[in-house]
């Protein structure tokens, strides 16, 4: 493991069995680097694995889905590693939380409605810690103010329902950060707010970083959050990682077709208003329908004869920028 990593994942594939019992990959073969005290975002459209990338990581599958194989090495406090996919559930139980949180993507699903949020967030440092519940109630009220939230000791008594979606995402914040980890997984966390929630939202995450020297995978669909808040881009497209580069080098230089296609669809504010947005043309291809060549090539405008009979492999074309196609579209 590389010492300015807290996260590598190798060889990462997650499988469930379709009706005709054969397994499907909604993540395959995926490798991903999370360094130290960096956000690093996973980018693409919806059906390409993201999330289920996420929930791996965090050993959130539900059966029948499961690991296949793969490893996902985590360094520790101290330096110790350890292998997030060999452990078992019990040592999971404990990592989860502690170490590694998520902040997942609809709020209002995440709380349980029936709870209030004081105490949700409460139970998430009793499950951890031996420690009071005067003593764990001063923390989530604590933690409350850190993110944000307005009257927070009237706030601990709310129910989910009494909150608006902008503070029912800080509160999953809150519960995500109360224990302090060294790893969050934000899946997808301004969805269904408005672009000044967002804005504020992004701004917390990244002064949370900062105070707390904490690593972030950020998943998205939005490449504007993307350019706000990472240092490094994967682009995933099918259940594979088809591009990955520092931020700039990827804004620089474009080079997958799917990539350049997701840049193209961003609506510019300069420059004429006239003709309609851009789109990527067909659909990701379902688990049950998966190409055996490059997964792209049915959508992709330079497809040549190749690419409908052979699988890319990721490839380095230089400063550390990675590539999964025959012939990379320069600019």
């Amino acid at each position: 493991m590389q010492s300015d990593n807290l996260i590598e994942v190798r060889g990462l594939r997650t499988v469930l069995p379709l009706k005709n019992k054969e397994l499907a990959a909604p993540v395959d073969d995926i490798d991903l680097d999370i360094p130290l005290r960096k956000t690093v975002g996973l980018v693409g459209e919806s059906g390409c694995g993201k999330s289920m990338t996420a929930r791996s990581i965090m050993r959130l599958l539900d059966y029948p889905i499961h690991i296949q194989e793969g490893t996902i090495a985590f360094r520790r406090e101290g330096g110790s590693e350890i292998d997030l996919a060999a452990i078992s559930e019990k040592e999971m139980r404990g990592v989860r939380g502690r170490e590694i949180s998520m902040i997942f993507q609809e709020p209002m699903t995440a709380l349980n409605p029936s709870i209030t949020v004081g105490k949700q967030v409460r139970e998430a440092i009793t499950l951890h810690e031996n420690i009071s519940r005067s003593a764990a109630k001063e923390r989530v009220i604590k933690a409350f103010y850190d993110v944000g939230i307005p009257e927070p000791e009237q706030r601990y008594h709310a129910y989910p329902h009494q909150l608006s979606g902008g503070l029912r995402q800080r509160i999953c914040i809150a519960m995500a950060m109360v224990l302090q980890p060294a790893f969050l997984i934000a899946d997808e966390p301004t969805t269904a707010l408005d672009v000044t929630v967002e804005a504020q939202i992004l701004a917390l995450m990244k002064q949370l970083q900062q105070d707390n020297d904490m690593s972030i995978l950020l998943i998205t669909h939005n490449l504007g959050v993307v350019a706000d808040i990472c240092d490094e881009v994967n682009v995933m497209y099918a259940g594979q990682i088809v591009e990955h580069a520092e931020k700039a080098e990827l804004f620089r230089r474009t080079l997958h077709p799917y990539t350049r296609g997701l840049m193209k669809a961003i609506p510019r504010v300069r420059g004429s208003m006239e003709g309609e947005l851009y789109t990527i043309q067909g659909t990701v291809p379902s688990l049950s329908q998966m190409p055996t060549a490059c997964r792209f090539c049915a959508r992709c405008p330079y497809a040549q004869e190749q690419c409908r009979n052979e699988m890319p492999s990721l490839r380095d074309v230089g400063n550390g920028h990675l590539v999964r196609c025959f012939r990379e579209v320069e600019p």
